[in-house]
């Protein structure tokens, strides 16, 4: 199978420190891949680079599309997502002032084209962009239960809610992979539960490439089909999930106490 996204010999430099050295990874598409490590192992860093939030030091970054392989890095984060990448944040963004339906409908702006005269003279173009707007969201309303608040503003949501509307608007942008950034931080168990039922629907309903940086081993465990360990800004090991809870290498890099953070 041909990787949808290739990293070579990525590389990022903080005054000299390597926050990521000589990363190489790959994720095919509809796979769920974790990336795991100890507190500042470089892992947000990482989904920094290849999302276009921070520029690397070095290396290459590609996506495989139906036109061939796009060089990603140097690009804007707005055009990398347009080419297919999403992602949600270690600290919820979302507009807290703005509703969960404007949250959303915020996200979709590239994916129509607005004409100026037809907004300003409510021409039929505009009726038929509103339309169809207001079709997507309601579809993604319903599919992340989020209908029922749909017209409250989001910054005065539970955190769990908050998280899925989060999760919900990275959706918004139709992408090809989503990259998740400890989307389990702070949950309860019950709200974790939930979470592990919306990253398997990103999976088989969107069918989506979802990255998952998480710190509840148990989460990636059981959703995770490979695995990615990332150590001092080295990538020191990558398997299955039974293959990483046995590495030697990982063991250590987690103080030799058994898969945990």
């Amino acid at each position: 199978m041909m990787a949808l996204l290739t990293v070579t010999k990525l590389s990022k430099q903080f005054g000299g420190l390597d926050a990521v050295a000589d990363v190489d990874m790959h994720v095919d598409a509809g796979e769920l891949v974790a990336l795991i490590g100890p507190n500042g192992a470089g892992k947000t860093t990482l989904f920094n680079l290849l999302t276009g939030v921070t520029p690397a030091t070095s290396g290459k970054v590609t996506l495989t599309t139906a036109s061939g392989k796009v060089a990603l890095l140097g690009k804007r984060p707005s055009d990398i997502a347009k080419l297919g990448l999403a992602r949600t944040f270690q600290n919820i963004r979302l507009f807290s002032k703005l509703s969960v339906r404007d949250n959303l409908q915020a996200a979709m702006t590239h994916r129509y084209h607005e004409n100026f005269f037809a907004e300003i003279l409510r021409l039929p173009a505009y009726y038929k962009k509103e339309a169809l707007v207001g079709g997507w969201t309601d579809a993604l309303l319903r599919e992340f239960d989020l209908t029922a608040v749909a017209d409250l503003d989001a910054g005065n949501l539970p955190y769990g809610t908050q998280r899925r509307v989060e999760i919900a608007r990275a959706a918004a942008t139709a992408p090809r992979i989503i990259f998740l950034d400890e989307p389990a931080a702070g949950m309860n168990p019950e709200e974790t539960a939930g979470l592990r039922a919306l990253i398997e629907k990103l999976r088989t309903d969107f069918q989506l490439t979802v990255v998952l940086i998480e710190h509840d081993m148990s989460l990636v465990m059981n959703l995770a089909e490979r695995i990615y360990v990332l150590d001092h800004g080295k990538m020191i090991a990558e398997g299955t999930p039974a293959q990483i809870q046995k590495d030697p290498a990982v063991i250590a890099a987690y103080l030799g106490g058994g898969v945990h953070a």
